[in-house]
């Protein structure tokens, strides 16, 4: 939604208020993948995950609002090359991790501003609705978007209106499924009911039958998603025919598919079922900076250089991360 800058006090970035046209969608770079990737060979740092110590936007690396390093090429069984632009640190120091508080305060007024006219929206859209569904759910993926679109939906409306689904295709990554587990910890603390739904084929089943996932037919997502949601919130509810309203952590930026999506919608996945997508306008730098703020859980398949967290053979990945 904002525009940002690089901030070199903080190592973090600043939102201003000019909307973004094109976001290049930022994202923490933590120990992990800077060793996955070799650049412990170039520079020295700690083995210590609390805290990121740069940013990235696509293969360029951005250290204290400096580009210092780019990736090239690479793939599922080749590294990408390093190259080194500007050395991070004087004299080979260690590299300094980003100043999270910091680059929160330096972004209060503005990001308090975008949560509250989010929470807001959210309630007015739950006034709208509730006498046209008869159920309200967060569609839950483990992913950071999903995280921070659960803990906005939970401000919001009151923790007995709605429900929490994580569709478990089964094909998800380790790190994913420990997202799950810490979602379910917190939803039973706030008196919020969480459900896993599941198909009835085993993925090994679904690929003996349709073959490899494909983007023209993701037959992952209605067998294992949307179908088992589906069939779960019938039996929930005890009948066949209803409507409800999904909050899902959809954003324009994510893809030019997704660029088009609207604030709410009908019948995307089945024709009872409304759809609303609370951070649709936000961008990576700030579903981030709400994380850091809310100390939310990042799923670590972030810290290890994915910038999605799609299920293990997603065909709409990327093809480095």
């Amino acid at each position: 939604m904002y525009a940002y800058t690089w901030d070199t006090e903080t190592g973090g970035l600043l939102l201003n208020n000019s909307q973004l046209q094109f976001s290049k969608e930022p994202r923490p770079v933590y120990y992990q993948e800077l060793d996955l990737l070799g650049f412990d060979r170039f520079w020295s740092y700690d083995k210590d995950d609390s805290q990121p110590y740069m940013w990235a936007e696509t293969n360029s690396y951005i250290y204290k609002g400096r580009h210092v390093a780019s990736l090239n090429g690479g793939s599922l069984y080749t590294a990408p090359t390093i190259s080194i632009i500007k050395e991070p640190e004087p004299e080979g120091q260690k590299l300094q991790q980003v100043d999270i508080k910091g680059m929160i305060a330096k972004n209060e007024v503005i990001f308090d501003s975008l949560v509250k006219d989010t929470i807001k929206k959210i309630y007015n859209t739950y006034l709208e609705f509730r006498k046209k569904v008869q159920v309200f759910h967060v569609s839950f993926s483990g992913g950071k978007d999903s995280e921070v679109t659960l803990d906005l939906v939970q401000r919001a409306l009151p923790h007995n209106d709605f429900l929490v689904i994580f569709g478990d295709t089964e094909m998800e990554f380790s790190d994913t499924y420990r997202a799950v587990e810490q979602a379910k910890i917190r939803c039973e603390e706030e008196n919020i009911k969480f459900y896993t739904a599941r198909s009835h084929f085993k993925p090994k089943d679904s690929w003996r039958r349709f073959g490899p996932p494909g983007s023209a037919i993701r037959w992952c997502c209605s067998v294992h998603k949307t179908t088992p949601q589906l069939l779960l919130l019938r039996d929930i509810l005890g009948k066949n025919d209803f409507s409800e309203m999904a909050f899902v952590g959809v954003r324009r930026d994510e893809s030019a598919r997704r660029s088009g999506y609207d604030y709410t919608s009908r019948g995307t996945k089945h024709k009872g079922q409304w759809s609303c997508n609370p951070i649709l306008d936000w961008n990576s730098a700030e579903v981030y900076l709400y994380i850091y703020k809310y100390n939310l859980y990042l799923n670590k398949a972030y810290t290890k250089g994915l910038s999605r967290a799609g299920c293990l053979v997603c065909p709409m990945a990327a093809s480095k991360k």
